[in-house]
């Protein structure tokens, strides 16, 4: 997926035009320290200093009269004037050295957006006053000591000048970045003297491995503040990120050509060297490749004083990923009270994903004198045009949150309504390792798609085997796309209707070929799901059960229950995995993948084997396998529809559900039944959800017959059940095989 416009650098077009105008026609400089020389014309010009006197402080080899450079920086004045951007973030952000992909990559920064450095120093600001000491240890260009300049000082320029002067630290790698920060800081004041001082106390070098002393120099007594938005990427070195790095135009997984390995070999083990050397002296990193953004939090919480807050701007992996387990552990340990917003970039704050979910984190640190601990506030916050908004509120408890999850994973829940359940779920149900229940898992990735491509064949070949892939596998169906033409994302595939499922695969592959361990799984049933997924998707995990017979790509992992093989335990899991309760669960926990430890952070219901809720889970899963190829009619179709609903209750009451239970939790999909039949007065169809609360109300034995009379009035009118969005057919056409769609 292609990364999307940042919104600030639209907002800014007309100032980058007005900037690159200017360069253009300057005197014989470089072009970015003239860039940088009439920015900070324009910082002169906003802030009110005197422009040579600046330049002659810091020690700016101007070429160019103070006058010209002035005159020179008028339009972009204007132009920023005009913009909704505040003229010293916009100056922040036209300062920055150009950012490249391969600079990403090789350092993990990502320029932080305007509105993001807002939320946060909105977050910092109410613990602060214009006489604290804070500091950016990753500064970049100082949006974030900007906007909080802004948050804490207002207008008040009395104000402004002794924080600066006194108060304001920043660090960085970059020194053009530094003096980035400075020209935007600038622009809040008249008083050359204090940004004199305020940049003697600036570090320009690594502050993960700076020493002790750099800080206490700057803040003897620690830092009422730190913010930041550190880099985010994993310490290592591929040969990918290599030739990138070189400016190498390449994909991922395209051949690897004119690779320097003496260079490679250089580079890698000073990455090895300089990883070590972060392992030794932050601890919480864990083993393995060290994530950066995780050695900053703790270099920020060692950086702040008692009682003092840290604001920033992180990934999401902080409060899901097992290697984040033992930060998450010490961020609750060492704050009173703690603040997370979890934020996605579909309002293009980077140029990256749309999907992609960050966190805005708060902290307050403990004192000396443990005082109470204050329960989590977890926010979701959506991004407006020039700011953010709250789109929902929960507030969990610490000692309730490790009741529930070991590892201190938060779930996204958007609401105390949503805790509650999450909780009530999460202490109805079991872990996977439990004794006695059976649910320990042997998860398997098959055929790897990347590695093993060479050795796949286009044609069925006496004693090769069919490969399953990620496409073939839907909730309770197996076979639901046929491979018609094309290769790759081109590919045109055949959705087959429900009850018409049936085994066409794009490749095979001989057994010899396959990862000698895996072998043995072709010839044993087994399931499977779909491993790429997301949180708003219409259903998050989809699972089947795998034939023996077949092999499965890397992106349908697979499980057995060695405790248990039998077919029931594994008829019973699909109904479980499958449910809306699991689904909604993993909703809370999800990203876009559906690994082995999310999954298992979902906990199973307490059902006893061969009780009667199992064997009623048996019986309907094993008809719908049934059905599954028993052709596409309506009877098959109603059939399964009904089965679908009896699960989902089933599974519900299980964990312990009631009816108003499950209608919060259907809440949470709101793309279902895109394409049915509407009821009249209505908006969209509500089939699926009617028909499951119909379920739920009967399993249960609640009198109410809303959602039934609701299914059976939208049924008669022709909607249907359970059916995927994509295929969306109307009553009558279900007797066709299903339409062909792109894969």
């Amino acid at each position: 997926m292609s990364a999307p416009r940042p919104v600030e650098a639209e907002y800014l077009a007309s100032a980058e035009a007005a900037l690159t105008n200017a360069v253009g026609r300057g005197h014989g400089h470089a072009s970015f320290e003239l860039r940088l020389q009439i920015l900070e014309a324009v910082s002169a010009r906003f802030g009110g200093f005197d422009l040579a006197e600046f330049h002659e402080t810091f020690r700016v080899r101007s070429k160019s009269q103070a006058s010209e450079l002035l005159e020179l920086a008028a339009p972009v004045a204007s132009a920023i004037e005009h913009s909704p951007i505040h003229p010293a973030l916009a100056l922040s952000a036209l300062a920055r050295e150009a950012l490249h992909e391969q600079d990403r990559k090789s350092t993990g920064a990502y320029h932080t957006d305007f509105r993001l450095a807002t939320r946060l120093a909105k977050l910092a600001a109410p613990k602060l006053t214009y006489r604290s000491k804070v500091i950016d240890p990753a500064c970049g260009a100082g949006i974030l000591l900007t906007a909080l300049t802004h948050a804490v000082c207002g207008m008040d320029r009395a104000k402004t000048a002794h924080w600066l002067a006194h108060g304001v630290c920043a660090a960085d790698l970059s020194g053009n970045s530094l003096r980035a920060a400075l020209l935007a800081l600038a622009s809040f004041t008249d008083d050359v003297s204090a940004l004199k001082a305020m940049r003697a106390r600036w570090y320009c070098g690594d502050s993960l491995m700076s020493d002790r002393k750099v800080w206490t120099a700057m803040a003897p007594e620690g830092f009422d503040a730190v913010i930041g938005n550190p880099p985010w990427e994993k310490v290592k070195l591929s040969r990918h990120e290599f030739l990138k790095s070189s400016g190498t135009q390449r994909h991922y997984g395209a051949q690897i050509h004119g690779l320097d390995e003496e260079r490679f070999a250089q580079q890698r083990n000073e990455v090895a060297n300089y990883s070590r050397r972060l392992l030794a002296r932050y601890p919480d990193l864990g083993n393995g490749e060290p994530d950066l953004y995780i050695a900053f939090t703790d270099l920020f919480f060692d950086l702040c004083k008692e009682q003092g807050v840290v604001a920033a701007l992180v990934p999401g992996g902080l409060i899901r990923s097992q290697g984040t387990r033992a930060m998450r552990q010490k961020i609750f340990d060492a704050s009173q009270s703690v603040s997370m917003s979890i934020i996605d970039n579909r309002a293009r704050f980077f140029a990256i994903d749309t999907r992609f979910k960050f966190l805005a984190v708060a902290l307050t640190k403990a004192g000396s004198e443990k005082s109470k601990s204050e329960p989590i506030t977890l926010m979701h916050e959506r991004g407006t045009p020039t700011g953010l908004e709250i789109t929902g509120t929960a507030t969990i408890g610490r000692a309730a949150l490790g009741g529930i999850r070991d590892d201190l994973s938060l779930p996204e829940v958007r609401s105390l309504s949503e805790w509650k359940l999450f909780s009530k779920i999460g202490e109805a149900g079991v872990s996977w390792e439990e004794p006695g229940y059976g649910w320990t898992p042997k998860f398997c990735r098959e055929v790897d798609m990347t590695k093993e491509r060479s050795k796949f064949l286009g044609r069925a070949t006496p004693g090769a085997l069919p490969l399953v892939e990620g496409r073939m596998v839907q909730a309770h169906r197996f076979g639901v796309k046929g491979y018609v033409s094309g290769t790759g994302r081109s590919a045109l595939w055949e959705a087959y209707a429900i009850g018409g499922s049936r085994l066409a695969p794009q490749f095979w592959i001989r057994p010899s070929d396959m990862p000698r361990a895996n072998q043995h799984r072709a010839d044993v049933l087994r399931v499977g799901f779909c491993d790429i997924a997301g949180q708003t998707n219409e259903r998050s995990l989809m699972a089947s059960l795998i034939p023996a017979g077949v092999i499965c790509g890397n992106k349908v992992p697979t499980i057995l229950f060695p405790d248990d093989p039998s077919e029931e335990r594994l008829l019973v899991w699909v109904s479980i995995a499958n449910s809306f309760t699991f689904d909604w669960m993993l909703r809370r926990v999800l990203t876009t993948t559906v690994n082995y430890f999310l999954l298992q952070s979902v906990p199973m219901p307490k059902l006893a084997k061969d009780g009667l809720p199992w064997k009623r889970l048996v019986s309907a899963a094993r008809e719908l396998r049934t059905l599954d190829s028993a052709g596409a009619t309506r009877e098959t179709y109603e059939r399964m529809a009904q089965l679908r609903g009896e699960i989902d209750a089933e599974v519900a009451v299980a964990y312990g559900l009631d009816l108003k239970d499950m209608e919060l939790m259907l809440q949470d999909f709101p793309l279902l039944d895109r394409g049915q039949v509407v009821l009249p007065g209505e908006v969209k169809s509500t089939i699926t959800r009617d028909s499951a609360l119909a379920s739920m109300a009967k399993r249960t034995g609640n009198q109410s017959t809303v959602w039934s009379h609701r299914a059976a009035e939208a049924r008669a009118a022709g909607a249907m059940a359970y059916v995927p969005s994509e295929l969306a057919l109307g009553g009558e056409e279900i007797e066709e095989e299903g339409s062909k769609i792109h894969g």
